[in-house]
């Protein structure tokens, strides 16, 4: 509507009810009709103002223009200033120009591939912050990032706005993203303990679901043997060993902490700074921190953008000096168990979003005068096979034919 234009008018006189009825009909639209002494106030389109002389002098109403809204107005008002108009054409021509820039990149779905190493790739690339988004070719980026980054199984890569987005999606489980191409070799237990579960896909099996397992024993062999009717090997085909082994198996847990802390509280002093960043060069004023003691910074960045992925090259930053003193404390035997059990529970999760299955735990809790102790083992469920070469066979006939 600001666009087009509106203004809010005021009636007085004549019959109000039938002059609204009339606007009715006609379909034109009021909105925010109030009462206003002995008249009313609206307001309606600029398209529809000019239509309403015939109905007001149908029911004798005089009408009046309380304010003016919208472009044309504000056009109308400065049409004689010449050097602002400019101004705005200018202004209008910058943000087109920079339009055509990547300002904002937007990494998502990754956890093993740091935003770091997303970062000095596309550098690399010349794809980084003010590179002209003609010359970046999506399909040719998602194709490249699949074989910089081997743990990165999917990937889209986008340009929205002046933001380059990459959608990732990583598999963190090596033995599958591993490349297919293997040469011949055997699949090893890193580890002590039994097998619970094994599905042989290529290769000869050395276990079986139950058998106990030592580390860098031959769980599957990369090499299958072909016998007579001696069981004498007479040929013997290779590959590469492929299976899915889990391994119930003790993981040692130690962690040990101290029971005194130090605890930071802040004393209220603060002292601000802030800086402009413009095409990538920052300009400021530090926070002042010389009356300050023991202090952290934080600093909020305001990225300038027009709509929600039409960012440009000039951000905000508020950079705030808070001081704070150190006491020490210490936990009681109480809170020392929780934040142990805290730890503890921290461990275990972080391990089953490996895929590591938690079959049991037998963890001791010890607390002394100045540490607290949690040691024990846990039975996991995981998955195994370390992959090596695998040993080639001399066959007596070939013995004897060389």
């Amino acid at each position: 509507m600001l666009a087009k234009g509106y203004v809010r008018i005021h009636i007085c006189g004549g019959a109000y009810e039938r002059f609204l009825n009339l606007c009715a009909n006609h379909r034109i639209t009021l909105w925010e009709i109030r009462t206003v002494g002995k008249g009313y106030e609206m307001n309606l389109a600029l398209k529809d103002f000019y239509r309403l002389k015939p109905l007001a002098r149908k029911c004798r109403t005089r009408i009046r223009i309380r304010r003016k809204y919208g472009l044309p107005f504000f056009l109308n008002r400065h049409r004689k200033r010449k050097v602002f108009v400019l101004g705005i054409c200018c202004c209008g021509f910058f943000i087109f120009l920079l339009s055509c820039f990547i300002w904002n990149i937007q990494i998502e779905g990754n956890q093993e591939v740091t935003r770091a190493d997303f970062m000095e790739y596309l550098t690399e690339q010349h794809a980084d912050y003010g590179t002209w988004k003609n010359d970046i070719d999506c399909k040719k980026m998602a194709s490249d990032i699949r074989k910089r980054f081997p743990e990165v199984t999917w990937v889209s890569v986008k340009i929205r706005g002046t933001s380059l987005i990459i959608d990732v999606q990583e598999n963190t489980d090596t033995q599958l993203y591993e490349g297919r191409d293997y040469p011949d070799s055997d699949l090893v237990s890193e580890f002590d303990g039994e097998i619970v579960e094994m599905i042989t896909r290529s290769g000869t099996p050395m276990v079986k679901k139950g058998d106990p397992v030592e580390a860098g024993q031959i769980l599957v062999r990369g090499r299958m043997e072909i016998t007579n009717d001696s069981d004498e090997v007479v040929a013997c085909k290779y590959c590469a060993a492929d299976a899915d082994i889990y391994i119930r198996t003790e993981i040692p847990y130690r962690d040990e902490f101290d029971r005194a802390y130090e605890k930071i509280s802040y004393t209220g002093k603060s002292r601000f700074g802030g800086y402009v960043t413009i095409l990538g060069k920052t300009f400021g004023i530090e926070p002042p921190v010389v009356y300050l003691g023991q202090y952290d910074l934080l600093e909020r960045v305001y990225p300038f953008r027009i709509r929600e992925d039409f960012y440009l090259p000039l951000s905000f930053s508020l950079v705030t000096a808070r001081e704070y003193s150190q006491e020490l404390f210490l936990y009681t035997e109480e809170e020392a168990k929780k934040l142990a059990e805290s730890r503890l529970h921290k461990f275990l999760t972080e391990n089953e979003e490996k895929g590591v299955q938690i079959f049991e735990k037998n963890v001791k809790i010890t607390i002394s005068a100045t540490s607290c102790l949690a040691e024990g083992k846990i039975t996991v469920v995981q998955k195994a096979g370390r992959r090596v070469d695998t040993e080639y066979l001399e066959l007596q006939q070939e013995r004897n034919a060389s």
